[in-house]
């Protein structure tokens, strides 16, 4: 129990910033909590936090041990809430990673419809461009893009993306509409730099069989919202996943150029540690997803 109590003590003066406050928070003098740190950074041969005269913040091993601790205590609670009340209902903070496109595009509207059916679940987000790992950085779900190179996660797949061509109504009006692959290189291209909404060989195959691959691009970047906005302010054509545009498609705003070129689907998985006990409120999210996505198909409007 008082290792337990060590890692309560620990995990609320992180989150309180500064012993005074997390010795309130607990009951106890601020001169105990501190002893209490100390002993644990004696313990583990590390020391866990930064001190200045008003706060405190975690190392580098002090936020990693705070991840897992956290997790810890999370998953206490959460048998606690069980055993005593024979609850199954979810609960507690779930940390989630994903693509800052999908999270900024899709993960608001799935956050909003699951809280209404479980509403003593949180949620941190954390929005990367790569991956990270799921293990060292207490994440309980990643949203992952086509296919998964660690053997030691598992992979749900909950939707197929779907890529097209397309511009704005008012640069095709005043550029022309491409009617055939060859129609392209008349027209300003927008690309995404470090591709990893489609598949990079097929990419590179159509723009050589368009005639594209030595033609100037318009305009290049590395973020793929940046990219959508370029094309709806009208800069040009260019290759976007379907669920960012549609509602522009489904307004008349924008235009699905070339319908006929179909473009590989990349599938879109939640993936968690393959060794992890997966809690309710994982399992609750990623059978939530795969409902959504049934009933929401991406490659529809609305």
């Amino acid at each position: 129990m008082a290792r337990l109590d060590s890692l309560i003590i620990f995990t609320t003066v992180v989150k309180a910033n500064n012993f005074t406050n997390a010795a309130h928070q607990l009951g106890l003098t601020p001169s105990a909590v501190s002893k209490q740190i100390s002993l644990l950074e004696d313990k583990l041969g590390v020391r866990l936090l930064n001190r200045t005269t008003r706060s405190v913040s975690p190392t580098e091993a002090g936020q990693l041990f705070f991840n897992r601790c956290s997790r810890i205590l999370e998953d206490l609670e959460e048998a606690e809430h069980m055993v005593k009340d024979l609850e199954t209902s979810p609960r507690g903070t779930l940390r989630i990673t994903a693509t800052p496109t999908f999270g900024r595009s899709m993960l608001m509207k799935i956050f909003s419809k699951f809280l209404e059916q479980y509403p003593n679940v949180n949620f941190d987000l954390i929005l990367a461009d790569k991956g990270l790992d799921l293990v060292r950085e207490g994440i309980d779900l990643a949203i992952h893009l086509g296919s998964l190179q660690d053997s030691r996660l598992v992979a749900r797949p909950v939707a197929k993306q779907k890529v097209i061509l397309t511009g704005t109504r008012k640069y095709l009006d005043e550029h022309g509409h491409p009617k055939k692959l060859g129609d392209l290189f008349k027209h300003h291209i927008l690309m995404v730099s470090g591709i990893d909404f489609a598949e990079p060989r097929w990419i590179k195959r159509f723009l050589k069989e368009a005639g594209l691959q030595n033609k100037d691009r318009r305009f290049t970047v590395n973020d793929l919202d940046t990219l959508c906005e370029a094309t709806m302010n009208d800069m040009g054509i260019t290759a976007l996943p379907y669920y960012m545009v549609r509602d522009e498609l489904a307004s008349g705003k924008m235009v699905h150029l070339l319908p006929e070129i179909i473009f590989p689907s990349r599938t879109i998985h939640v993936v968690y540690p393959e060794n992890r006990y997966l809690s309710a409120k994982s399992r609750a999210f990623v059978d939530f997803m795969a409902a959504y996505f049934e009933e929401h198909d991406l490659d529809k409007t609305g």
